[in-house]
């Protein structure tokens, strides 16, 4: 088994009140596995599960911010850490007014990632036999990693339900399981506020994870008619997590086990990725049908969500007191006075053998050369 990583974004971000600024990257990983075919051809039924996680290539890549992993499964987990991170009543009931508004619209966050250029090869090989046959298929499943500076944010690791082949052979459809989740809420974007709060499950609780992957895919049918950008299928997970549910580190962590149904399920299908159609010369220099190997894209989106907790709600006034301090401070800036310059960069990995798309975002105040330093562009 072999794994290709797709850099979806790494945003620098300036922290209220905090002199550093943390790197926030977002990785996708297509794991790809050769062996489906052959499983496929066979009873789906008696089709073992293939290897899960991810390898030793991408803790190499990650350093600090990932896994203890072995071959194949998962068997440990490196503990992430913590970053600690008198009135009238017509007034009162308008400053609680507005502390409610503000305190309640700090409780979503939402992220849009998605790979700005196609992946190739969702196939192994092409094919002179049609736009869906399966010979070759290698793509395997789809993971998430999210990481602020050397700490995890997130990560979502799931891969093909192999219980489930025969969705490939009698629908050209395809499922995914959940394999790994990891999620610390401390390193999440909640509160979702330009002011230097953290997270704190005594003032949020039932912390909400959502994450929706959709596949689309662009190709040229026999007829011919360009289809463009199509969405062949939606995945998606939804998990809640409370104090009681994440470690002593504040990181909630599900590793299925062998063998067994996951306790978190995705949900969703898609169709397998249709091959497209050219005529190329043959030996008796005519024209034969040729159908390619797969083009593809991912389309990744993260909400993060709470609650207020009762006991917040009635010590309003006082964080409301706490927060004027805060704004007042000039020393603080906040993300909303600034304004953001972005420089999109691709390039070709032979190692990995894939394109690499990075996005690094900055305050305009960033200088253009710490950026192209980040991008390692001279």
């Amino acid at each position: 088994m072999r794994m290709r990583f797709f850099l979806l974004g790494a945003v620098l971000m300036v922290c209220a009140g905090l002199g550093a600024k943390p790197l926030i990257a977002y990785k996708t990983i297509v794991y790809t596995d050769s062996t489906l075919t052959d499983d496929i051809a066979r009873d789906p039924d008696l089709a073992e599960e293939g290897s899960r996680g991810f390898g030793s290539s991408l803790l190499n890549a990650m350093g600090n911010a990932a896994l203890g992993v072995a071959t194949g499964y998962i068997s440990s987990v490196v503990d992430l850490g913590i970053q600690a991170i008198g009135q009238l009543i017509t007034m009162d009931r308008r400053h609680k007014e507005e502390w409610m508004a503000n305190a309640s619209k700090e409780c979503s966050y939402t992220n849009s990632l998605g790979t700005l250029y196609a992946i190739n090869d969702f196939y192994s090989q092409g094919s002179e036999l049609g736009a869906l046959d399966p010979h070759g298929i290698q793509f395997n499943g789809i993971g998430c990693l999210a990481t602020v500076d050397e700490d995890t944010s997130f990560y979502v690791s799931c891969h093909l339900n192999r219980r489930k082949l025969n969705r490939i052979r009698d629908h050209s459809k395809f499922e995914l399981i959940l394999d790994t989740i990891i999620i610390n809420p401390y390193h999440s974007h909640l509160p979702n506020s330009p002011l230097p709060l953290s997270f704190s499950f005594a003032e949020r609780k039932t912390f909400n994870f959502k994450m929706n992957i959709q596949l689309k895919s662009s190709w040229m049918d026999f007829t011919p008619a360009m289809h463009k950008d199509e969405v062949l299928g939606e995945f998606m997970l939804d998990i809640p997590i409370d104090s009681a549910d994440v470690n002593e580190n504040g990181t909630f962590v599900y590793i299925r086990p062998k063998g067994q149904e996951p306790l978190y399920q995705i949900t969703g299908e898609s169709f397998i990725v249709p091959r497209s159609y050219m005529q190329i010369p043959d030996d008796s220099l005519g024209l034969r049908e040729h159908y390619g190997t797969g083009q593809y894209s991912l389309s990744v989106v993260v909400e993060e969500s709470c609650e207020l907790t009762p006991e917040y709600l009635k010590n309003w006034r006082a964080d409301r007191k706490y927060r004027k301090s805060l704004a007042q401070d000039d020393k603080k800036k906040t993300t909303f006075d600034e304004v953001w310059k972005t420089i999109t960069r691709q390039t070709w990995d032979e190692s990995l053998q894939a394109w690499v798309v990075t996005i690094l975002k900055a305050p305009a105040d960033y200088s253009i050369k710490t950026m192209n330093e980040q991008l390692k562009i001279k």
